[in-house]
């Protein structure tokens, strides 16, 4: 059993030798679609394919990030087209998995009882130490999320522009398929490390960015619903470990 690792990247220097790293321990392939890194990203991402079995294709995004404008389902479903693999695994470049998902991988790939595959999902928010967790009117945050099926039965992102949805074959819920649920954290550092705050990446008003100390002020209150926080208690992954370790004064 083979797993394909598909993800989208744009000017993301700071997770690409993290997230690869992370990935050289399970991804039987790591295929990728760069939409126009002004950055060190495609760089980096030929340097790690002299080692790593990675296939890399460029798909300029046009319009602006994070909105309408953008195509993600092409992208995404572009890259679902090119996975040969028994199973496919869509992890963003700001996501790590747990360590331990490497060895559960095999007996997860041999199972017949699912086609999909969900894992808890934790968001780091302002630094890696903070968790963003549910609330009122902000349930977005403490929930699992689907990031593993079964290859050639079908399943796809919806045609949606941005944060796009998978949908089982002949555009059904992709709650209709067996599923099962893996015990392994997937990390989301989008809001820890590296610039936090992207191009046009405030648009709920989740934070405030027009403060004096130079520091975008995470706790701020949304017109909404309260922001919650908690700290992160476990230990993150061993990449993630040395980079802060690296980082560190």
């Amino acid at each position: 059993m083979r797993l394909s690792l598909i993800v989208p990247v744009l000017n993301e220097e700071t997770f690409i030798p993290l997230y690869l790293e992370s990935a050289a321990a399970f991804a039987d392939e790591i295929i990728m679609v760069d939409g126009g890194s002004s950055d060190r990203s495609v760089p980096l991402i030929e340097e790690y394919k002299r080692h790593l079995p990675i296939r890399l294709y460029p798909m300029h995004q046009t319009g602006l990030p994070y909105t309408e404008d953008w195509n993600e389902s092409k992208v995404r479903n572009f890259l679902i087209e090119q996975a040969t693999g028994d199973w496919i695994m869509n992890l963003d470049i700001d996501e790590i998995v747990d360590d331990r998902f490497p060895e559960i991988l095999p007996e997860l790939m041999r199972r017949t009882d699912a086609d999909i595959f969900q894992f808890p999902f934790v968001n780091f928010w302002g630094n890696p130490w903070t968790l963003r967790v549910n609330s009122p009117g902000d349930e977005r945050w403490s929930n699992d999320i689907t990031r593993m099926w079964r290859a050639n039965i079908g399943i796809k992102y919806r045609d949606e522009r941005h944060h796009c949805t998978l949908e089982a074959s002949g555009g059904q819920s992709i709650w209709s398929l067996p599923r099962g649920r893996v015990d392994v954290n997937i990390y989301h550092y989008h809001y820890a490390l590296g610039k936090k705050i992207k191009f046009n990446d405030n648009r709920r008003g989740d934070v405030n960015l027009l403060t004096n100390v130079g520091d975008p002020d995470w706790n701020f209150e949304h017109d909404e619903y309260s922001i919650a926080t908690m700290p992160f208690k476990g230990t993150h992954p061993e990449v993630i470990r040395r980079h802060l370790q690296a980082d560190a004064p």
